[in-house]
């Protein structure tokens, strides 16, 4: 199944080195380099900053 055909979106982001590095270290850790760990982590973390910011009014 291509990323066309599912639920799944790409990005491209860009973030601080000194972040990502300690992103990627911990995710690794967490995920143990399984199949899509650094997707999965990215996933979560978007996850716990949408709960973490529904209340707020960004108008």
């Amino acid at each position: 199944m291509t990323s066309k055909e599912s639920d799944e979106k790409r990005v491209t982001i860009v973030i601080d080195k000194n972040l990502d590095y300690k992103f990627r270290k911990m995710a690794s850790q967490k995920f143990r380099f399984e199949p899509k760990w650094y997707s999965k982590a990215m996933e979560e973390a978007v996850h716990l900053w949408i709960e973490d910011n529904i209340d707020e009014d960004f108008e």
